[in-house]
């Protein structure tokens, strides 16, 4: 038989929470899908994951008592795996409406700029896309294997021209030494990436520039509606709310160098 003073502090716990439900998740974990470097966003060291958002993820997780863990996988595997609840957290995510159906989206975290980066002193001048299918062959160019470049991109990818053209690779860390080995002469990358590149002096970095704007759009951390509750949910967008206001995600941005208020817009999108 139970003590009476144990039943009495059984019934204390159970009554604490339901009065404070945010007590059970003090212990909680947020899987974040992470695969190789894409720096300044995501950084491996030593085994480690740091970078923007790796810390402003962990930053937000701390404000509602959960840790990150970090699950390597490869991007369209990621997807899949958010939507049915093996996975918690994307980080550059694009919003569309197929998307909204799994994922809520908080922020935007990011100003996604993507660049056709290369040496311009052995590439043709660039004015518009619409020229990749015309007189302007640069021979090859390295794309993300599913990332997307914006509807106009997707369009004119389909002209027998500009497929010629394109090299789908599977991993953002190839991209660079692809570029200094030759084996391709451009590659498709956030602006913010060859800054990052040139400014930590990464070999052969600086001779490459930004050629010309493919796609420019918001990306945001996509909140996996299989996996969390609309409670926890509505709690990370809170809090992200919060450190918005307080000024906390201004200070990460600023460690790497970044602009906040261009990088922190308010919005949260469910």
């Amino acid at each position: 038989m139970m003590s009476l003073l144990y039943r009495r502090w059984l019934l204390l716990m159970l009554l604490l929470q339901l009065l404070f439900p945010t007590i059970a998740a003090e212990q909680c974990t947020l899987r974040m899908a992470v695969e190789t470097d894409f720096p300044p966003h995501l950084i491996q060291r030593d085994g480690q994951w740091g970078g923007l958002s790796v810390e402003l993820l962990q930053r937000l997780a701390s404000e509602v008592n959960c840790q990150v863990s970090f699950i390597n996988s490869p991007w369209l595997r990621s997807l899949q795996q958010s939507e049915s609840g093996e996975l918690d957290v994307l980080s550059h995510l694009s919003l569309n409406p197929q998307r909204k159906a799994h994922f809520a989206f908080i922020g935007p975290h990011h100003i996604e700029a993507i660049y056709l980066i290369g040496d311009p002193t052995v590439l043709p001048a660039l004015d518009n896309l619409q020229q990749l299918t015309q007189d302007k062959d640069l021979g090859a160019i390295a794309s993300l294997h599913g990332a997307y470049y914006g509807e106009e991109f997707s369009q004119l990818s389909q002209h027998p021209v500009l497929a010629r053209q394109l090299v789908s690779i599977s991993s953002i860390q190839d991209k660079l030494a692809l570029l200094r080995a030759g084996r391709v002469n451009a590659i498709l990358e956030d602006l913010s990436v060859l800054h990052y590149w040139q400014q930590h002096s990464y070999p052969m970095a600086e001779k490459y520039q930004p050629l010309l704007l493919v796609y420019e759009s918001p990306v945001y951390f996509g909140l996996s509606k299989t996996a969390l509750s609309a409670q926890q949910i509505q709690q990370l967008a809170d809090a992200w709310q919060g450190l918005y206001h307080s000024g906390e995600l201004a200070k990460i941005y600023r460690k790497y160098h970044l602009d906040p208020a261009r990088l922190i817009p308010q919005a949260v999108t469910d």
